[in-house]
């Protein structure tokens, strides 16, 4: 794939204006998340005051860009932030664009723009790892997902965003028997990894993170972690089966393979929507890889519905 020009150039059009994005610009940002998600669908996270500040705000040496009309409506935006890693010298990127500035190039020149920016930030790191872009979205079209590959990109995941409303009464699902019920608490924490890496090390893209990368991404990182929320299921000693929960938020369900089909992935789950139920909330989300139908099944039987789609891409340079 030919690299797009260094400076590439607007389409022309004499309404817009483009201008870095600052911090009065949260709520535009916001505004504009929101309605690309009441078209495409997608993760609500994405229009939150902590994912906006986090990935279109960037406090490291980030940089942004945004189309607004002269009314001051912001109709477009993209951001540009470094996030190394130990194994690679990463550069994030995310962007939208209003459905109505759809197909006039807004979105071809916020990615060219883009990625002429990763270039930059990435020439000055030495080659002794991995250059790569990535590319995230909460809510992806597939006009978005055409484009990202035109430009070289490549999918790291997929998810299907999908929410259950809690009515009263739930579904009632119980228990198999001699199957036991845990909370969490940090002298768990190691049984509970150990159902982790049962239930997904056969995953495809499992990332095969260590205890503490683990534990960092769910909980020490996480201040809406819902401790009371997560669970571990056994038998006798043995962990079966896990779920972790933040705010809204069913984070990661699994099961052990050879303990699969007994019931059990349900019976977590539906313990957990009793909970938050009984605490005042009127419905979660959960996010389920597009590779594990199975999965998705289980969710649509027990109320689930699709939201929409989210999606993480990379291209690697070096």
């Amino acid at each position: 794939m030919d690299s797009p020009d260094e400076n590439p150039v607007p389409p022309a059009n004499p309404v817009l204006t483009w201008r870095s994005l600052q911090p009065v610009d949260v709520g535009a940002i916001k505004t504009l998340a929101t309605l690309c998600m009441a078209t495409d669908g997608g993760h609500p996270l994405g229009a939150t005051d902590t994912y906006v500040q986090e990935h279109y705000l960037p406090t490291r040496s980030g940089v942004t860009i945004g189309a607004f009309e002269k009314g001051g409506e912001l109709v477009a935006c993209a951001a540009v932030q470094p996030n190394h890693t130990s194994e690679e010298y990463r550069t994030n990127i995310v962007g939208q664009v209003h459905p109505a500035y759809r197909k006039r190039g807004v979105g071809t020149y916020l990615l060219e723009w883009s990625i002429a920016e990763v270039n930059r930030l990435l020439a000055s790191c030495p080659s002794d790892r991995s250059h790569v872009l990535q590319l995230t979205t909460e809510a992806l079209s597939e006009s978005a997902d055409r484009l990202f590959g035109q430009h070289g990109f490549t999918k790291q995941f997929t998810e299907d965003v999908l929410r259950c409303d809690l009515p009263d009464p739930l579904p009632d699902v119980q228990l198999p028997s001699g199957i036991g019920l845990m909370m969490w608490a940090p002298a768990q924490a190691d049984r509970f990894f150990a159902a982790y890496q049962a239930a997904f090390r056969e995953r495809s893209g499992y990332p095969d993170w260590s205890r503490e990368e683990w534990l960092a991404w769910l909980a020490t990182d996480d201040d809406e972690f819902r401790p009371e929320l997560s669970l571990l299921a056994c038998h006798d000693d043995l962990p079966v089966g896990f779920i972790v929960c933040a705010d809204r938020w069913i984070v990661q369900l699994g099961v052990r393979p050879e303990w699969r089909g007994q019931g059990i992935g349900s019976a977590l789950l539906m313990e957990v929507l009793n909970r938050f139920r009984a605490g005042g909330v009127d419905h979660v989300l959960l996010d389920v890889n597009v590779n594990n139908p199975r999965a998705a099944r289980v969710y649509t039987r027990l109320g689930f519905e699709r939201l929409g789609r989210r999606a993480r891409y990379v291209r690697v340079t070096t």
